[in-house]
């Protein structure tokens, strides 16, 4: 698929807030009937723009108010360090976020958790007892100032 037009533009933000919407409830809100709508967002889905639709759960009410930011250095770069450790994370069910860094660090989580006795008991007993790992510091998040999950789609609309 092409880059998107300004109708696939409007498609892209209506349902990045809020994918919920029904085929009938986006053409209206982008001025196009049904059938071409669903016919543009299957081509968004299959090109690639579109990558899963997902709820987000408010974490405070689900009982997981603590955001640790967590920054890991292994003890060498090698594959089997690099395996090792991304093979652990993906099992970890508090981690939910991954990031392979540039700079001091290697790697960057973000590691959800009830409280702060539940993180320690996570650091010591999994990311801790990995024999890659060399050094993890963390830093706890205080407070939300902006969250998002929309991206910003104002730069294609200059290549249209």
């Amino acid at each position: 698929m092409k880059v998107p037009d300004r109708v696939d533009l409007k498609i892209l933000r209506e349902l990045q807030a809020n994918a919920r919407l029904s085929i009938a409830e986006l053409a209206g809100r982008v001025s196009l009937t049904a059938t071409p709508c669903a016919r543009r967002v299957q081509q968004l889905e299959n090109a690639g723009f579109i990558d899963q639709y997902a709820t987000l759960l408010n974490q405070a009410a689900i009982g997981l108010p603590v955001n640790a930011f967590v920054e890991v250095r292994l003890t060498r770069e090698r594959q089997e360090e690099i395996a090792e450790f991304e093979t652990a994370v993906r099992s970890y069910r508090e981690v939910i976020e991954c990031w392979a860094m540039s700079g001091g660090y290697d790697y960057l989580l973000r590691v959800t958790s009830p409280d702060l006795e539940s993180y320690n008991k996570f650091l010591r007993t999994k990311l801790l007892r990995l024999s890659c790992v060399d050094h993890v510091e963390t830093n706890f998040a205080l407070e939300r100032v902006l969250y998002s999950t929309a991206l910003p789609l104002d730069h294609l609309e200059t290549t249209n």
